[in-house]
């Protein structure tokens, strides 16, 4: 688990930062002065130390020197509000794993979610980071019905799909309810486990809620799960290329309930704008476009395709 050491004079802001922390699943150590942040710095050991408020400047010095002949990696890092976004920050730049967010408690399942996880499943194999966007859109596409049960560390977690659209997650050894974009922000952020897709539409009853947009909660955990800046270094290589809408876009883009930015930056993939030129776009261009390509709903083309008369556009990158 990724450490972190908080040291702030004072109290309110050392506790919302305590609790921010600990939200995102880090493992969090507090000190409130430069003597008791050494002793909690040699017994803890952390890879972070967050410097706060309160602190005078001459001990705060002393203790960074002390602190970096003792680890030469450590992160420094001053509080910003709003804390709880800091702590997703840092969460992602550990490369922790996103929190598990609590819902219902699926180790006893009803009998319609029993009936179908008794049957064969369909598809099966194993996770990395992306491959459920891509599994999640190809059932849409579908429109299945069915549980998508996959293995992690407490158990069995479950995606539940009617007519191709998420419409609860259960996350094993968890109770209450935290919402279905979170839930699948926590499985996107899974790099590894196998998975499987059992037909059938026998729980609708039990999970059955308004019809919502079926890919917005999937786009919108992505996002939680990592930062922009991870998605940008994923399209590196293709920053000299230009990016278009594919033909099948349309409803894609519709089930994603895009926001403005969003929205205008699918617009600005006509096949004349490189990569790079649309991840400086504001919002969250370079999620958007790396969702787009995983799911089809983007492709990337180069200069010369696009004036080449006669010719079909390359592959989907």
């Amino acid at each position: 688990m990724a450490r972190i050491l908080i040291v702030d004079g004072d109290p309110a802001s050392r506790e919302s930062l305590e609790r921010a922390l600990g939200d995102e699943g880090l493992d969090v150590a507090v000190a409130a002065d430069a003597e008791a942040a050494w002793e909690a710095f040699s017994a803890f050991d952390p890879q972070v130390a967050v410097l706060g408020r309160r602190l005078p400047r001459t001990d705060v010095e002393e203790l960074i020197i002390r602190m970096r002949r003792g680890t030469p990696g450590i992160v420094f890092a001053s509080p910003v509000e709003p804390f709880a976004e800091m702590a997703r920050r840092l969460r992602i730049q550990l490369g922790a794993p996103a929190p598990r967010p609590v819902v219902a408690d699926p180790d006893s399942p009803s009998p319609g979610t029993a009936r179908v996880l008794a049957r064969p499943p369909v598809e099966s194999g194993q996770l990395a980071f992306g491959s459920l966007a891509d599994l999640l859109a190809r059932l849409w596409r579908a429109g299945a019905d069915g549980i998508v049960a996959l293995d992690g560390p407490a158990g069995a977690d479950r995606i539940f799909l009617l007519r191709g659209t998420p419409v609860a997650v259960q996350l094993a050894g968890a109770s209450g309810g935290d919402g279905l974009e979170r839930g699948l922000a926590s499985l996107c952020a899974r790099t590894e486990g196998p998975f499987a897709f059992h037909p059938g539409s026998d729980f609708a009853a039990d999970v059955r809620g308004e019809r919502a947009p079926a890919l917005a909660p999937l786009l919108a955990g992505l996002r939680l799960s990592a930062d922009e800046p991870s998605f940008a270094a994923s399209l590196e290589g293709c920053r000299p290329r230009l990016a278009r809408c594919a033909a099948t876009s349309g409803s894609l883009v519709r089930e994603l309930a895009l926001g403005p930015e969003d929205a205008s930056t699918v617009a600005a993939m006509d096949g004349t704008v490189a990569v790079d030129v649309l991840l400086r776009r504001p919002g969250r261009p370079a999620s958007l476009l790396w969702f787009l390509l995983r799911t089809g709903g983007a492709q990337l083309t180069t200069a010369e395709a696009v004036t080449r008369v006669g010719t079909e556009p390359p592959a989907p990158a």
